[in-house]
């Protein structure tokens, strides 16, 4: 057996036909094909559904319902523990999950200021003494544990808000949003079931009659005391005569009865009454911190629990990590807080950096949440593993797939097998191994067309991800722009988006690009909001010109399709009641008596009563989990006997349902079904016409279901005037899929709409008519509009991370020609090492830290001479080298996790000795130093210096490879390099040559 490759065999798995695959051990393997080819059915479907029933029975000889997978094989052989990273849209809408809470970061954080927090005096919040005495007010305050710092525990929840932060309750805003109008009129266009009841509205009218207030007069020229008994009432009782019943009334105000009446509604639909008037405001106590007072001024190392929460993580993490360095925090805590910093880290390492550890899940782009999700597992440092990843860089801009690379590679590099399955042109190039499944999807797939390296397959004639690659965008005519007529709208504003303002070109085709978490979905949201209330409006237009030339406004947002197993394709896009009326209608159904009814698989009366029209029977496997074959009753085809004989055309309902869209497009279109072609000619132009109309849309792959989605949407409204705003609708799709959405969303212009789209795909946003970029970076670093214009305009912009990369994706220039345009997480500007790169293999370099304090309370400098340097990554900047695992001077330098490598010069030999021959704590005596930004030793007289932070550390064997993130580079090139060679013998800088002893002190 061949224990270097992953071994599959025979795999029939839905429309696999047979595959046979091997998959090397400790690559970075992508599958690749069209979508629905079957890339998920075997990846996914068989080869991890496979190994996890294999590792979770060998966890226990009880586990008996070992897996999910309706897989089918012939042999599996070599696989490894399995980690999946799925697709994950929906399932995170608890409005109680953060960044923090789901990553697990909070808790440590709680941890942290449990053990190393000191209380402040519960009654004046000052502080406390080591005894945890307040010496102002004499009082005792009880010990911190990190219940403390919990929203959810009795111990630390601010009491006023339950925890929650914030106070919902209503609001003025709401209830009288036009103060232009007058009282009359605010009673008059009152929700019904609120204060216009009847009782409420007559003892108003009372009151204001008896204090002089005029139902005619605009709410907002009221006086201040008027608006204050219209608010809250009076004390004054009337007597209200209603429906012949007199009582005693006291008008208690708009705000006091909407108080009362919803505390005490006693149904769900009269609380609902109420909705449109209540808004949540932050609370005023923990002002939206969620604790209490005394938690809230509690600190670390100078820093409040919201302090962390509320900035950015790279900031927070910065923060924590300067604490660490300078031994701010008890030694108890120290490896506590560097877990928090290793976790961040990783999370800051995919370009994650901008969000804050309160930052609700549910305000995630899709493109954060799956580099959140994927942070996670980078988090670990497995070894031997088979990662699995479903699409990782879905939803990315390719500033950020390069990020998500470079942590995929690093997986790799572990001793990891990692296998994606992706449609981007950047990850396919990057990947070690390649598997292609075709040559097109569903029947027309399921077939390996390629397996090797990723130059074999770009000589692949036969290949379509091939044909892709090779090709340049396509072409596009485009529209007059000189002709167009334009949307100019202004005052957008959500979340990071702040008042900006778009000009966009009506019929024609428009993306918004940035990076992810730059704001785009924020804008076009803001985009959409503005254009609806515009049409409300169309007489003022609001912030909108040129709102006159629309005539509705449709936003197609991404969502999961509906995973019932009675959901067919038909069903789903609306035709199976047009297919059962057919039926219904045919001359052997009047003369039998058939409804449509019958003709359902979800109504009783025609379908089968034994698999209850699913095709399948289940199989009770008792201990096991519960099969489903074949109904041996109906054989498959759902219906009873005396339904399946009626016939159409000479089909019967079962000969229909068993139709791929083309063929169903042809035999409707000569039925003269006008309904029915319409909706099979949207699916077919989508490239779903090999579709079967009686599929189950549980079956469908990520890319199939959304082109489904947007084929539904656009099935729906085909009329002119129509602004329709997309979101990433490239999203899962193959390059070879794309062309059929750019030849909708042509026929859509064409017919007079007007297209937005948030878009990542190079392909799109290079044919479009209008680009709007925004940025230039993420969260508090984006939300601006970098430019509005044609994409050859976004061409020129030095401004724009989008433009960088497109201008690469039109030279066809690989990633690692292109200069880094991103600013570093930290703020600095990166330093490029193109300067010292060819010196790094042989030049002769001193790691120097920090390793606590030394006698005078300083920070004591320590150093090592390493034997290897190399650069890893020039964007980031990344270098590596070995030190020995049992180096004391390393281990004095690595909490530190800032280092400044030191290359010596021509001059230094004797320095190069003096690190190699003397004890550690002594290398420095004597040497002339200075301090970095960081705080690091350097070394004056170096031939160079580069500030580095510590981006990873990993065991092989007895040493420990270090992966160093650049913060600056320089060189004075005065000055030549101590070279390793000619330079005396090895051991005089810090290694041996072989069987020769090291000299007292060499540590590295």
């Amino acid at each position: 057996m061949n224990h270097d490759s992953i071994v599959l065999e025979g795999v029939t798995t839905h429309n696999l036909k047979s595959v046979d695959v091997a998959l090397p051990k400790g690559k970075f393997i992508v599958a690749v094909g069209v979508s629905g080819s079957g890339k998920s059915s075997l990846i996914i479907d068989t080869l991890f559904e496979h190994s996890k029933s294999l590792y979770l029975g060998a966890l226990s000889s009880r586990s008996l319902d070992l897996g999910d997978g309706d897989y089918q094989f012939d042999r599996i052989a070599g696989t490894q523990p399995p980690v999946a990273l799925r697709q994950r849209d929906g399932g995170y809408s608890n409005p109680r999950s953060t960044v923090g809470t789901l990553t697990g970061i909070d808790g440590l954080y709680r941890l942290l200021f449990g053990a190393a927090s000191h209380p402040v005096c519960p009654a004046c919040f000052g502080d406390t003494g080591p005894d945890l005495l307040c010496p102002d007010c004499g009082i005792y305050t009880e010990p911190h544990s990190a219940q403390h710092f919990s929203p959810n525990r009795r111990e630390g929840k601010c009491l006023h808000c339950d925890g929650v932060g914030e106070m919902v309750g209503f609001s003025l805003a709401r209830i009288i949003p036009d103060t232009s109008k007058t009282l009359k009129e605010i009673w008059d266009g009152a929700d019904p079931g609120t204060f216009a009841v009847p009782n409420c509205r007559k003892v108003f009218e009372a009151m204001a009659d008896d204090t002089g207030i005029p139902l005619d007069r605009p709410f907002g020229r009221l006086t201040e005391e008027q608006r204050e008994r219209v608010l809250h009432g009076s004390e004054t009782v009337y007597s209200i005569k209603l429906n012949k019943v007199t009582n005693d009334f006291r008008f208690e105000g708009i705000l006091g009865f909407l108080e009362r009446a919803h505390k005490n509604a006693s149904s769900a639909a009269r609380r609902n009454a109420f909705a449109n008037y209540l808004a949540a405001e932050v609370c005023p106590s923990c002002e939206g911190g969620r604790l209490r007072t005394e938690s809230l001024k509690a600190s670390v190392a100078g820093l409040t629990f919201p302090q962390f929460q509320r900035d950015e993580l790279s900031t927070a993490t910065e923060r924590l990590r300067e604490a660490v360095s300078a031994g701010k925090l008890p030694g108890q805590v120290r490896g506590l807080a560097e877990e928090i910093v290793k976790k961040s880290t990783n999370i800051d390492q995919v370009g994650l950096g901008h969000l804050q550890l309160r930052r609700p899940i549910v305000t995630l782009s899709s493109g954060e949440l799956q580099r959140l999700l994927l942070a996670q597992h980078l988090a670990s440092d497995l070894t031997g593993v088979m990662y699995v990843l479903d699409e990782p860089t879905a939803g990315l801009h390719d500033a950020d797939t390069e990020n998500v690379l470079a942590s995929l590679r690093r997986l790799r590099d572990l001793g990891n097998t990692v296998i994606a399955i992706e449609h981007d042109e950047t990850v396919i190039t990057a990947a070690d191994w390649v598997v292609e499944l075709g040559p097109g999807a569903g029947s027309r797939g399921g077939e390996v067309v390629f397996e090797g390296p990723v130059a074999e397959l770009l000589d692949k004639p036969d290949s379509p991800t091939a044909e892709a690659l090779r090709s340049r965008p396509a072409g596009r005519e485009g529209v007059d722009l000189d002709a167009a007529e334009w949307l100019d709208v202004r005052s957008l504003s959500r979340n990071n988006v702040e008042d900006q303002a778009v000009r966009l070109p009506l019929r024609a085709l428009t993306c918004v690009t940035g990076v992810s978490g730059a704001g785009k979905s924020s804008l076009v949201a803001s985009l959409h909001d503005k254009l609806r209330a515009g049409l409300k409006d169309a007489v003022t237009g609001g912030d909108v010109d040129g709102i006159n030339h629309l005539d509705d406004v449709i936003y197609v947002e991404k969502r999961p399709i509906g995973r019932s197993s009675r959901s067919t394709l038909a069903t789903y896009i609306g035709i199976g009641d047009h297919i059962r009326d057919a039926f219904a209608a045919g001359a052997d159904a009047v003369e039998r008596g058939l409804s449509r009814a019958e003709f359902s698989a979800n109504v009783a009366g025609g379908r089968c009563t034994a698999c209850k029209g699913l095709g399948l029977a289940e199989v009770d496997m008792s201990l096991f989990r519960s099969e489903h074959v074949v109904c041996s009753e109906c054989d498959g085809r759902r219906f009873q006997d005396h339904v399946l004989e009626v016939r159409l055309n000479g089909r019967n309902i079962h000969d229909v349902l068993s139709m791929t869209v083309e063929d169903a497009l042809a035999w409707f279109d000569g039925l003269g079904n006008a309904k029915v072609v319409k909706v099979l000619t949207v699916l077919d132009e989508f490239g779903l016409g090999y579709l079967l109309l009686g599929s189950s849309t549980t079956t469908l792959s990520g890319g199939e279901a959304q082109r489904l989605n947007l084929a539904g949407e656009l099935i729906k409204q085909r009329r002119s005037g129509t602004l329709f705003i997309f979101d990433e609708p490239t999203r899962g799709l193959h390059p070879a899929d794309t062309r059929h959405l750019l030849a909708l969303f042509e026929r859509l212009v064409a017919s007079g709409n007007t297209i937005v789209a948030i878009e990542h795909t190079l392909r799109v946003v290079a044919v479009a008519d209008w680009v709007i970029d925004i940025g230039p970076g993420a969260g508090r670093a984006g939300g601006n509009v970098i430019h509005c214009g044609t994409p050859d305009e976004l061409l020129k912009s030095q401004k724009s991370t989008t433009a960088t990369h497109l201008r690469r994706a039109l030279e066809g220039r690989s990633a690692a020609e292109i200069p880094p345009t991103r600013p570093a997480a930290s703020g600095r500007a990166m330093s490029p090492l193109a300067g010292v790169n060819d010196l790094l293999p042989t030049s002769l370099a001193i790691v120097t830290g920090c390793a606590g304090a030394a006698g005078n309370g300083a920070a004591a400098p320590r150093g090592l001479t390493i034997a290897s340097l190399t650069a890893v990554s020039e964007d980031p900047g990344l270098i590596g080298f070995l030190v020995k695992a049992e180096s004391s001077s390393w281990a004095s330098i690595a909490p530190g996790l800032h280092f400044c490598v030191n290359i010596l010069s021509d001059r230094q030999a004797d320095i190069a000795r003096v690190f190699a021959r003397t004890r550690p704590d002594l290398r420095f005596d004597g040497l002339e130093w200075a301090a970095t930004a960081n705080g690091c030793p350097r070394i004056d007289g170096a031939f160079g210096f580069i500030d580095c932070q510590m981006a990873a550390s990993y065991r092989m064997g007895d040493h420990l490879l270090i992966l160093g993130r650049v913060h600056g580079a320089e060189i004075d090139h005065t000055l030549q390099p101590l070279r390793r060679n000619g330079q005396g013998r090895d051991a005089d800088y810090g290694w041996t040559l072989a069987g020769e002893p090291a000299e007292a002190g060499a540590d590295a």
